[in-house]
C-alpha cells in the first residue's frame, strides 16, 4: 500500500480574487476603441471601426467618429462629431472638447460667479461727435439724389394717351365730341405716375387744362374733367408737381379766354347763386378744390395762392349755407388740414392763418365771406348744424385745429375772438 500523501490546502486570498474580478469588469466595459495587444506583443486596433493614424504607432490612432462619454474629451481637428453633443472650447488649451449633452445641465465651474446685467452707455468723444454731425461726403461725379426714385416706363405704352394730348393741344371746342373723348382718355390714365409726369411735361397741355378748369364760359363737364386730370396727375407724383411749379409764373401770365390765366384762376369758382345748387355744379366745384389741393402742395404755388386771395375762393364754399354743398365743403376741410393745420398729414404749420379773428358782427355782413378773419365764424356755423351727427363731423376737427393755429399766429397781440 502506497504511502498516503498529505494534501496541503492553499490559504484563501479573497482580496486578490476581488481585485482581478473588478479588473475584468473594467476591461470588458471599456470603450471598444482601445487597441489590443496581440500574441506577439504588438498593438492591434479593433476591426469594426475606422481610425485615423498620423504615425506608424497604432497607440496614437483615434476613431474617425468621436466617441463621447459623460466627461469632456478632446476632439481632434479631423474627427467627425455626431449631432447633439455638448461642445466647448477649453480657454486654457484652445482645444475643442465634447461630451454627451445633458439638457439643463449647470456647469459646476460657473457656480457662485456673479452675473452682471448692467447696461453700459458709451459717450462719444469730441472728435467722434464732430464726425457724426458732419454731412456725409458725396463722391465727386455722383448723380444727384432723387428721393422719388426712377419712374418705370410701361412695357407697352398707351398710344391713345399721345393722341389725346395732341387733341388738347389742337384746341378743339369744348362741345366737340373728339375733345370730350380726349378728356375722358386722359382722366383714365393721368393718375399713373409715368403718364402723369408726361402730361405735365407738356407745357401746352398743362396750360390748356389749367385754363379749361377755371374758364367760366366752358362747359361744366369739361371744366370738371380738366380738374380731375390735373388732380390725378399730381396726386402722389412729386415729379409731376415740380414740372407744373417750374412753369407756374409762365402759366399764370398766359392768356385764358378774354383775360390772363391768373385772373381767371383767382376770380372764384362758385356760381353767382349758391342757393339750391345743381348736383353737377357742386361736383365740379369739388373737383376744382381737389386739383387746387394738389397744386398748393408746392410751396411756390402755395405762396402764390395765398398772396392772390386764393383762400377767399375756398371761404366762399365754406360760407354756403345749403347742406348740399357739404361734399365740396368737406374737400375744403381736408385741404386745410393736409396743407396748413395737421402736422401728422404733412401740413406746413405757421403758414396760414395769419392775423386776428374778426368779430361775429363783421363776419355776418355780406362781405364777411371775403375776410380771412371769418373762417372760424363760418366753420362754427357748420359745426352747429351737425352737432348731433353720430360719429362726429369733419368740421369739428377743422374748427378746433384752426382756432389753435390762429391762437399761435396771434400770440402776443390782442385778439378779437368773439366766436
Amino acid at each position: 500500500m502506497a504511502p498516503s500523501r498529505a494534501v496541503r490546502k492553499l490559504p484563501a486570498r479573497p482580496a486578490i480574487a476581488i481585485f482581478f474580478l473588478l479588473l475584468g469588469i473594467i476591461l470588458l466595459s471599456a470603450p471598444a476603441v482601445r487597441a489590443s495587444t496581440g500574441a506577439d506583443g504588438s498593438t492591434q486596433l479593433p476591426e469594426d471601426q475606422e481610425f485615423i493614424c498620423h504615425t506608424d504607432n497604432p497607440a496614437e490612432c483615434y476613431p474617425r467618429v468621436f466617441q463621447p462619454t459623460d466627461e469632456f474629451q478632446t476632439v481632434h481637428d479631423d474627427q467627425e462629431l455626431p449631432h447633439g453633443l455638448h461642445v466647448r472650447v477649453n480657454i486654457w488649451t484652445g482645444q475643442k472638447e465634447a461630451k454627451i449633452n445633458v439638457p439643463d445641465e449647470i456647469d459646476p465651474s460657473l457656480e457662485g460667479l456673479p452675473v452682471d446685467k448692467a447696461v453700459v452707455t458709451v459717450e462719444p468723444n469730441g472728435e467722434e461727435q464732430e464726425q457724426g454731425d458732419a454731412e456725409p461726403r458725396i463722391p465727386e461725379g455722383a448723380p444727384a439724389y432723387e428721393p422719388v426714385g426712377k419712374i418705370k416706363v410701361p412695357a407697352v405704352e398707351e398710344t391713345g394717351f399721345w393722341d389725346a394730348l395732341a387733341v388738347i393741344k389742337a384746341g378743339e371746342t369744348a362741345t366737340n365730341e373728339v375733345f370730350q373723348d380726349a378728356l375722358d382718355s386722359l382722366h383714365d390714365i393721368s393718375s399713373d405716375i409715368y403718364y402723369g409726369l408726361k402730361l405735365t411735361e407738356d407745357k401746352d397741355v398743362t396750360r390748356a387744362l389749367l385754363c379749361l378748369m377755371v374758364r367760366s364760359d366752358a362747359a361744366p363737364d369739361n371744366r370738371q374733367a380738366a380738374a380731375r386730370i390735373l388732380a390725378g396727375a399730381m396726386q402722389n407724383n412729386v415729379n409731376a408737381l415740380e414740372q407744373v411749379a417750374k412753369e407756374w409764373e409762365n402759366y399764370m401770365a398766359s392768356s385764358c379766354g378774354v383775360s390772363t390765366l391768373r385772373h381767371a384762376f383767382y376770380t372764384g369758382f362758385m356760381p353767382s347763386a349758391t342757393e339750391n345748387p345743381p348736383t353737377a355744379i357742386v361736383s365740379r366745384v369739388g373737383s376744382t378744390i381737389f386739383a387746387i389741393k394738389g397744386l398748393i402742395q408746392s410751396p411756390l404755388i402755395r405762396d402764390d395762392f395765398l398772396a392772390n386771395g386764393g383762400m377767399t375762393n375756398l371761404l366762399e364754399v365754406i360760407a354756403a349755407s345749403d347742406d348740399r354743398w357739404d361734399p365740396a365743403q368737406r374737400k375744403v376741410g381736408h385741404l386745410l388740414l393736409d396743407t396748413f393745420l395737421d402736422f401728422d398729414t404733412g401740413a406746413s404749420l405757421g403758414v396760414w392763418p395769419r392775423g386776428d379773428v374778426d368779430s361775429a358782427d363783421t363776419c355776418a355782413e355780406k362781405s364777411g365771406a371775403q375776410r380771412d378773419g371769418c373762417w372760424e365764424y363760418y366753420l362754427k356755423r357748420i359745426v352747429e348744424r351737425h352737432r348731433n351727427d353720430k360719429g362726429g363731423h369733419w368740421s369739428d376737427e377743422v374748427y378746433d385745429k384752426l382756432r389753435a393755429a390762429r391762437k399761435g399766429s396771434t400770440k402776443g397781440r390782442s385778439s378779437k375772438d368773439e366766436l
